[in-house]
């Protein structure tokens, strides 16, 4: 008897409908999978024999074929089980056949019966609903992820028997909305549940008060920032407290990120939802491919987990430059394209970069508590990690010294809360002013509304004029110093940009340019 189940294929960010297409006839005891699956969809047929003879099912014993169509299209994963197992069981008659239309099947197979979680699946029942398929089979452990997909009727399963139970409509264990409310994460912004608000808080920084204005204007336009100073001057402890002054993300954002998440396998049952903004900080020793992603189809790297949130580089001067330099693209388009086996992946890379870096190789130079002991040559080396074309990509330089004493047992600073307070007023400003009525940030503005969006007034476009010229700058610069002259007026309420956003910007620009 042949039988059509439906499930989806995951390939990179993308999903596409399969038809899971089973046929049991007389024969040698046999079970052939084709359709170009990869090792994991080949040894299934072990574990879908186990988990049937495990539920207290009959295991057909003739020659099983399962063709996973198109069969052109790489098949990857062990979300197919669940599409296979139950198709198996009603070409054997075990199952009925008469509720399977408008249903899609995803999960893998335990030796038991269990129906295990999967990676992928938010992408995967995007696809199936978007080809008028309305209801998801999915694991219990994909439940709460999977349900955040609008416009799909979502069912929970524990195992093989559940499943079977429900389509001859014997039992209805499967978990639904109603039977299992949704959870709500504690995200970085959130106060419930007895968790601090801000559990690293600028305050407990005593002075830098111009790096952390940095902060707030990087954070408020989107803004990439270099921050260099000597070892112990405070430059991961800015960069920790980045995403807590950050606004909260919206739902749009919060799919993104979940989709991102469940691809790359990093959502568990503790986890199964991502409500706060990532912060990323892989090590020195990371490489292109762990930035990039890897794999076939890749795994999204460090970039597309950053995505919506801070991509933290500290140490930039002991990074190779191939490190840095990969990021060139990322940062201008917003996306990581990738290219494997003739096949294209994009992934999203709509980051914030942060990266820290030492003024030379022993921190020292230009601090005057302590000499520095580099020579030429060392400080050319080091500096030249850092190319020209990637410190102009950056828009904000900003240089942090050891404070005085003083400072240090001074009264505190700006908090976190009132830095935040700030950033979501410019972020509310850049909002309205957007004519989709999203808040497409002013990092982010299109050449062709560059001249619209951050008008000048008079005097602004005398002392721009002046300053490309007396400070070497080219086209790119000077449209990064307008986008960010734009964040500063937005942050004091400026409708149009005077000589002060400008002066303030321009001495964010890199020094050595």
């Amino acid at each position: 008897m042949l039988s059509k189940v439906i499930t989806a294929s995951i390939n990179g960010m993308e999903a596409r409908l399969v038809d899971v297409e089973i046929d049991v006839a007389r024969g040698l005891p046999n079970t052939n999978i084709i359709g170009l699956g990869d090792a994991t969809v080949k040894e299934a047929a072990a574990r879908i024999r186990s988990s049937i003879i495990a539920s207290n099912f009959d295991f057909p014993n003739g020659r099983i074929t399962i063709n996973l169509a198109p069969a052109w299209l790489r098949k990857k994963g062990s979300h197919f089980d669940l599409a296979m197992g139950i198709g198996i069981l009603i070409s054997s008659g075990q199952v009925s056949a008469n509720k399977i239309k408008g249903f899609g099947f995803l999960g893998e197979l335990s030796l038991n019966g269990d129906v295990n979680r999967c990676k992928g699946i938010m992408p995967m029942v995007k696809a199936l609903r978007n080809s008028g398929i309305y209801k998801v089979i999915v694991p219990q452990g994909n439940f709460e992820e999977a349900s955040l997909v609008e416009g799909v009727e979502v069912f929970g399963a524990r195992s093989i028997t559940d499943v079977a139970a429900y389509l001859n409509n014997q039992d209805n264990s499967l978990i639904t909305k109603k039977d299992k409310p949704m959870k709500e994460s504690i995200g970085v912004n959130s106060v419930a549940g007895g968790i601090k608000e801000f559990p690293l808080d600028y305050s407990d920084i005593k002075g830098q008060e111009h790096a952390k204005r940095a902060m707030i204007i990087a954070a408020a336009g989107g803004h990439g920032i270099l921050m260099s100073g000597s070892p112990g001057t405070g430059k991961t402890m800015m960069a920790e407290r980045l995403p807590y002054i950050m606004p909260p993300l919206t739902q749009e954002e919060i799919l993104e990120l979940t989709s991102i998440y469940s691809v790359a396998g990093l959502l568990d049952e503790t986890r199964t939802v991502i409500r706060e903004r990532p912060f990323r900080n892989p090590g020195t020793s990371v490489t292109v491919p762990g930035l990039m992603g890897s794999g076939v189809p890749p795994v999204p790297g460090e970039i597309s987990l950053a995505h919506k949130g801070v991509l933290f580089l500290d140490e930039l001067g002991e990074r190779s430059r191939d490190i840095i330099d990969c990021l060139r693209i990322p940062m201008e388009s917003k996306v990581v394209v990738l290219n494997r086996r003739g096949e294209t992946y994009r992934y999203p890379a709509d980051f914030m970069f942060v990266a820290a870096t030492n003024p030379c190789k022993c921190g020292h130079y230009g601090d005057p508590r302590k000499e520095c002991t580099c020579s030429a040559v060392e400080l050319q080396a080091y500096r030249s990690k850092l190319s020209g074309p990637m410190q102009g990509r950056i828009d904000i330089h900003v240089e942090l010294a050891s404070p005085e004493f003083g400072e240090l047992s001074g009264s505190k600073g700006k908090s976190s809360k009132e830095m935040r307070e700030e950033i979501i007023r410019a972020r509310e400003v850049q909002r309205k002013r957007s004519a989709s009525g999203k808040c497409f940030l002013n990092s982010h503005i299109p050449e062709s509304l560059i001249d619209d969006i951050c008008k000048m007034d008079r005097d602004g476009e005398d002392f721009l004029g002046k300053a490309y010229d007396t400070m070497n700058l080219n086209p790119r610069s000077a449209k990064k110093v307008k986008k960010v002259s734009r964040t500063i007026a937005d942050i004091e309420g400026e409708k149009l940009i005077g000589v002060r956003h400008l002066a303030e910007a321009l001495q964010y620009r890199e020094k050595n340019k």
